[in-house]
């Protein structure tokens, strides 16, 4: 059976490459506090440390992973000549470079200085300063400052929640904390020069402080703009609580796709109250919201 023989010659290859990028990453954490290489079409530079490198090394993909049938979604349901996207929380810039593949033109927000320098190098490095502008910035409904705790793993780091809380802690360690300007969507999309009827997508993943991003922009989303959010209970509850999260979700949007169900239809929002709290703990999702 050629086909057999074939598919298992395919499985073995695969599983080498797997345990050749293990072994390699695992020397590289030991050895260096960065590396640089190159997955799906892109040349990456990030932090060993950092849960994002490690999936892009290891697979060439993160949350992009779910970009494709995102983009096929909005390609048959939207005004999909809509010329820009929104990356919140962009970190090295895993969602933003894949992004510019598809809109053009590519905002990328993120407020952690040190990754933010990388995200900025990643984007130059591969030749898409041009496409991609990014912003150094904290989205929030309430404009000025506000803290930013800084995990061990770059990829965890979370504005700080109500009473000081943080989604991560019992997760990763802190290694200190800096303060960042904080800015409303709406206010940041006009300082750009972007009409909300311009925007095809909104990225977000700002480790529970969802909410927030949505209370920022109410001018998008009655535009029609729809988000892709994490929902993560654990974070919510340190930035406002779940129940605020569901409140702003059922004001401000009409339909939810979750990630387990890309390829389906969506479903009325009111069913994200029973997503949360079927959430174990700890878990997350993610799911587009449709206005």
């Amino acid at each position: 059976m050629p086909g057999l023989r074939s598919l298992q010659l395919l499985i073995s290859q695969g599983g080498r490459r797997t345990l050749r990028r293990s072994l390699a990453l695992a020397l590289l954490r030991r050895l260096r506090a960065e590396m640089t290489f190159r997955r799906n079409g892109f040349k990456w530079t990030g932090p060993t440390a950092c849960s994002i490198t490690g999936s892009l090394f290891m697979n060439g993909h993160y949350q992009d992973a779910y970009l494709e049938p995102i983009t096929k979604w909005l390609r048959a349901n939207t005004d999909f000549s809509r010329p820009v996207a929104v990356n919140i929380g962009a970190n090295l810039g895993d969602v933003a470079l894949p992004l510019s593949r598809t809109w053009e033109k590519v905002v990328a927000v993120e407020p952690n200085p040190e990754t933010f320098a990388r995200l900025q190098y990643n984007v130059k490095q591969n030749g898409l300063a041009e496409r991609i502008q990014c912003c150094k910035v904290a989205i929030s409904d309430e404009p000025g400052s506000a803290e930013l705790v800084l995990a061990g793993d770059p990829g965890n780091c979370e504005l700080r929640g109500d009473l000081n809380g943080i989604g991560f802690n019992g997760v990763d360690v802190v290694r200190g904390a800096v303060s960042v300007t904080t800015i409303r969507l709406d206010a940041l999309m006009e300082a750009l020069g972007i009409r909300s009827a311009d925007v095809g997508l909104v990225w977000s993943d700002t480790q529970g402080y969802e909410s927030q991003v949505i209370l920022s922009a109410p001018g998008l989303w009655r535009s029609g703009t729809p988000l892709w959010v994490e929902i993560w209970p654990k974070g919510l509850d340190c930035h406002g609580g779940a129940g605020r999260f569901i409140e702003v979700c059922n004001r401000h949007f009409k339909r939810i796709l979750v990630a387990d169900q890309l390829g389906r239809e969506p479903v009325a929002i009111d069913a994200v109250g029973d997503l949360v709290r079927a959430l174990r703990p700890g878990t997350f999702t993610d799911g587009l919201l449709i206005p």
